[in-house]
């Protein structure tokens, strides 16, 4: 009994500490103490990180990293940017990363983890709900607006692989989005449905979802919750994306304790059922596409391109780099940065 006061006791002590620190430097959250990202950076560059947190729906509390510019100043107002993490990813991975340039290059940025990933709540984990992500982004929005130091008239939002998709699909009805971008940008629903490399027939399709409604019926009579890699072990038939994927997430180069990769089979028939391009006739913001010229992704990029009706809109492909690469590689981070930085400095003006 004496130890479990002693914890309790010290947890208390911890709260109040950090509302003290809260209330004295007038910043929101409480100081980033372990590693924001896991890709390198200039952890000089003057960028103050703090963890926030904000309720969504559903009493589900999104846990975030908040990215202010050097020589931040509270009296001031500045642009912020969403940063969307891909499916099966945390904050800390590559969201983070440009979260974080793009902070060095004085916008307020946000990177958070989606509902039922890393340290955000709902239940149960590993479950890939899109039309979820869609709202956890606008409770993103939602979120920024309560700071006094962000101009609610100048929030964009940018998004990594499927994070991209998502990003299109909610920006034709949450207007508060003022620029839209993607990198390696892909719509979940259309990938799973005709497959990476596309070429799925329909007969395929209703043969996968029937597999997945039979592991549900299974699951509802008892059976333990089937979770699959995103990205498993590489066969000769692994498309490149899903190669180099998996040495993303599982290898020491983005591995993340609170990103296993798994998800949860179920998640296939949600994933199945989303168009990140429904309401894409909507979508008149200004829209920037970041694509490697290597990247087997492409298709979705010309796509989404394709369906967006507004006359402000680019793609911008980076020479020689793959639809992973650009998750971290500096060679094609760097490039893409600087074209995201213009893009929202002329769009968020």
């Amino acid at each position: 009994m004496k130890k479990i006061f002693l914890f309790v006791w010290m947890g208390l002590c911890a709260i109040v500490g950090v509302q003290a620190q809260e209330q004295h430097d007038g910043l929101p959250g409480v100081p980033q103490t372990e590693a924001y990202v896991v890709t390198p950076v200039d952890t000089t560059s003057g960028v103050t990180v703090r963890k926030v947190s904000f309720l969504r729906s559903n009493q589900i509390v999104l846990v975030g990293n908040l990215f202010l510019p050097k020589n931040f100043d509270g009296s001031q107002r500045y642009p912020a940017i969403l940063s969307i993490h891909p499916a099966g990813s945390v904050k800390e991975q590559s969201a983070g990363l440009y979260a974080y340039r793009l902070a060095e290059n004085g916008f307020v940025t946000l990177a958070f983890d989606a509902a039922y990933a890393g340290e955000s709540g709902g239940t149960p984990h590993w479950s890939e709900a899109p039309y979820e992500r869609v709202e956890d982004i606008r409770y993103a929005v939602d979120y920024l607006v309560t700071l006094p130091f962000v101009d609610e008239h100048r929030i964009g939002a940018l998004g990594l692989c499927a994070g991209g998709g998502y990003v299109i699909a909610t920006a034709p009805t949450e207007r508060r989005i003022r620029a839209v971008a993607g990198v390696s940008a892909a719509d979940i629903g259309a990938a799973n449905r005709e497959s990476w490399l596309r070429g799925r027939t329909v007969e395929e399709q209703i043969k996968l979802l029937e597999d997945v409604s039979a592991q549900r019926t299974r699951e509802a009579r008892g059976a333990e919750l089937m979770k699959v890699y995103m990205c498993p072990e590489p066969t000769e038939e692994t498309a490149p994306s899903f190669r180099e994927g998996y040495e993303y997430y599982r290898t020491s180069r983005a591995w993340h304790p609170r990103a296993d990769n798994f998800y949860l089979r179920r998640s296939q028939a949600t994933k199945m059922a989303f168009s990140a391009i429904e309401n894409s006739y909507l979508l008149t913001q200004p829209v920037l596409l970041v694509v490697g010229d290597k990247a087997d992704s492409e298709w979705q990029t010309t796509r989404f391109y394709q369906a967006l009706p507004g006359k402000d809109k680019e793609v911008f492909v980076v020479a020689g780099y793959s639809h992973i690469d650009l998750y971290d590689k500096p060679g094609a981070v760097g490039p893409a940065v600087q074209k995201l930085t213009d893009f929202f400095k002329r769009t968020l003006q």
